[in-house]
């Protein structure tokens, strides 16, 4: 599914939830700094609505949320850094520019995180048809930014808070399969929905305060459908939050971010329809090619220990004997000689037994 591995009915379900979640709030986000010009505010209100609502369920007793540990929070410190500035960089992203370059520049992101995976994670290198499909993904977002009429226009500095967002998403993909890994005992998603969200409320607070967002939002007609699409907003954060901590504890790092590249396809449409701002005919296309190209990358497996590796060489690369055959070959038809040289014997001690028994006279 999607160029992964979906191996069970819960990673499935897992995937087409994350997915679901991830396809609708760009589109929400996108309609929400439209309305309220102040990324960093409605970041800070959906992160303050996630944690009131990981902690309605805590005391309500309604899921298993876990409680703030240290073990648990030191780790989750650095990832909330990363988690904060993907965010911001994110609204900046679609402030700045169209949907559809934030799209491209995540479809880049596998080859990255594919790497880290191979580094820290202990997965292979991709095989030929992944790098394959990597590379051309490369070549089909270059085509793209060269057919964009914001990079005609504005060069590089269009691409800044893109550039940015590509970076340390790609990080924060990899280092969030590793804290969500069973070294720290969560007993479920929304364990880390209730960290990642609420150790984010104060930095990404602090974002918007020095941005001046705060006049901006004061001065900034609030309508009641610019209300209804915050909170519309609110209640797709708190499920892109748990859904994305769920299927990211059942599939790789990779896979991961592959799904989220391919589910956006359903954005870029919509995003045709609402939006003048738009990538050319031309664009899209080279947009297509990435997400295909994306979604046609294939997993890597885990790297196998030094003992597997061994056992695996084991017989190839034993001393042969003259006829052919393995020193381990070798033993082994010893070993199976014995054996039945030794059941022989034990099927001839019992023969003798059952003869002696049959001479003796019969007890009254």
């Amino acid at each position: 599914m999607l160029g992964c591995a979906l191996e069970s009915r819960e990673a499935v379900f897992a995937a087409l939830s994350f997915s679901a979640a991830s396809g609708s709030l760009l589109i929400i986000n996108k309609l929400c700094i439209h309305a309220i010009p102040a990324p960093s505010f409605i970041a800070t209100i959906q992160f303050a609505v996630c944690t009131l609502f990981c902690l309605f369920l805590r005391t309500s007793g309604l899921a298993a949320v876990d409680g703030f540990e240290r073990e648990k929070v030191r780790p989750y410190l650095a990832y909330t850094g990363m988690f904060v500035c993907t965010i911001y960089c994110n609204m900046k992203a679609l402030q700045n520019s169209n949907v559809e370059t934030l799209i491209v520049f995540r479809a880049c992101c596998p080859i990255v995180v594919s790497l880290l995976d191979y580094l820290f994670l202990g997965r292979e290198l991709p095989s030929a048809r992944s790098f394959a499909s990597l590379l051309l993904l490369v070549a089909g977002a270059t085509s793209y930014v060269l057919t964009d009429a914001q990079w005609k226009l504005s060069g590089l500095r269009a691409y800044g808070w893109v550039g940015a967002y590509f970076c340390i998403l790609s990080v924060e993909m990899a280092y969030g399969k590793h804290i969500v890994g069973p070294h720290l005992g969560f007993t479920s998603p929304w364990g880390p929905t209730l960290y990642s969200n609420s150790l984010s409320l104060l930095p990404m607070a602090a974002i918007g305060l020095a941005a001046s967002e705060a006049e901006t939002v004061r001065t900034s007609q609030l309508s009641t459908g610019s209300v209804a699409l915050l909170a519309l907003s609110c209640v797709v954060g708190v499920a892109i939050s748990f859904t994305g901590w769920y299927c990211r504890s059942l599939v790789t790092a990779t896979c991961y971010t592959v799904l989220g590249v391919a589910n956006k396809m359903l954005t870029v449409l919509v995003n045709v329809a609402i939006w003048e701002d738009h990538a050319t005919p031309a664009g899209i296309a080279c947009l297509a090619g990435c997400l295909l190209c994306a979604a046609a990358y294939r997993p890597a497996p885990m790297r196998r220990s030094e003992d597997e590796l061994a056992r695996g060489r084991g017989d190839a690369e034993a001393p042969r004997d003259d006829d052919g055959s393995s020193e381990s070959e070798a033993l082994l038809a010893a070993r199976e000689k014995s054996s039945a040289q030794h059941a022989a014997a034990q099927a001839r001690i019992a023969l003798a037994s059952e003869g002696r028994r049959s001479n003796y006279p019969t007890r009254l």
